[in-house]
């Protein structure tokens, strides 16, 4: 007879999910402060982790982070983690499966750890042995106990070049200080300060920061994603001109167009000058 992982796993393959994990729900205490909490279910024992690679190749022309380029993966993931839950639980009856993608009280990148999914990177992101940190995290908290049966991999190889090269000096070895962090800024409501608008014109993407991924050693070898869903609809260049009908569908939805405005205003500037910014962000400006 199959054991309960396997089966959950056969269930999750059958949507096109090929990595997953378990970890016990303890192992992920505490929980992050944030309003998904109320979906837990009561007496949860276990978290089934989800990894959904996204890199679809290379585009010289892009400019956009890689993991924007596909349709939203809150959208994608979830929609596919909602049709496991809703198997899982009919084949395991009586018991719940809450899935959560990003916004999500558990802390991803530890638990799809614990769960022997990947290696932990200097830079905060789970490297998985065979997609890298081209991977969205997703997990399925259920009631049902689940015996693990994968092991952490360890810490990354150490080289420390996410560190060295990020381009705001975000990434440190006690941390991430996201106010340096050239994708947090290209996210940032209302107005800049000029470090921060040549942060964002000097990257030249409209939306996100790829240099610790670029310069990753673990990367070179990353295979393109597995999943179908992360193939339909890629847009890596985003304009003026499709601006509005292609946001609708993307991850950077939940920011106005207007912060995507002044981005791509930001990286088509020919001379790029402070003055052009607004600077009533001066408290973080950084030298």
């Amino acid at each position: 007879m199959a054991s309960t992982a396997t089966i959950i796993r056969r269930i999750l393959r059958s949507r096109g999910i090929s990595q997953s994990g378990f970890c016990p729900y303890e192992a992920v205490l505490p929980l992050l402060p944030v309003r998904s909490q109320n979906r837990l279910p009561s007496g949860a024992q276990t978290v089934i982790f989800a990894l959904f690679p996204y890199y679809t190749g290379e585009y010289p022309h892009r400019n956009i982070s890689r993991y924007a380029i596909p349709d939203d993966y809150h959208l994608l993931a979830g929609n596919l983690l909602g049709d496991c839950a809703k198997a899982l639980a009919e084949r395991f009856a009586g018991h719940s499966f809450v899935p959560f993608v990003d916004s999500s009280p558990i802390r991803e990148v530890e638990g799809a750890y614990l769960a022997g999914l990947g290696y932990q990177g200097k830079n905060g992101m789970l490297i998985h042995p065979l997609f890298g940190s081209y991977v969205f995290i997703g997990e399925l908290v259920t009631t049902l106990e689940i015996p693990t049966d994968g092991k952490p991999m360890g810490p990354c190889i150490g080289c420390g070049q996410c560190l060295q090269r990020c381009p705001g000096g975000a990434l440190r070895e006690d941390g991430m200080d996201p106010a340096r962090c050239r994708s947090a800024i290209t996210q940032k409501k209302g107005e800049l300060s000029d470090w921060e608008a040549r942060q964002i014109a000097e990257g030249g993407l409209a939306w996100g920061c790829d240099c610790c991924n670029d310069v990753c050693p673990m990367n070179r070898k990353a295979l393109p994603s597995d999943m179908g869903v992360f193939y339909q609809q890629g847009t890596p260049v985003i304009t003026k001109e499709n601006l509005a009908a292609v946001r609708k569908r993307k991850a950077f939805n939940y920011r106005s167009l207007a912060v995507m405005q002044r981005n791509l205003e930001l990286i088509t500037q020919q001379n790029f000058s402070p003055n052009n910014v607004s600077d009533e962000g001066k408290e973080i400006e950084i030298p």
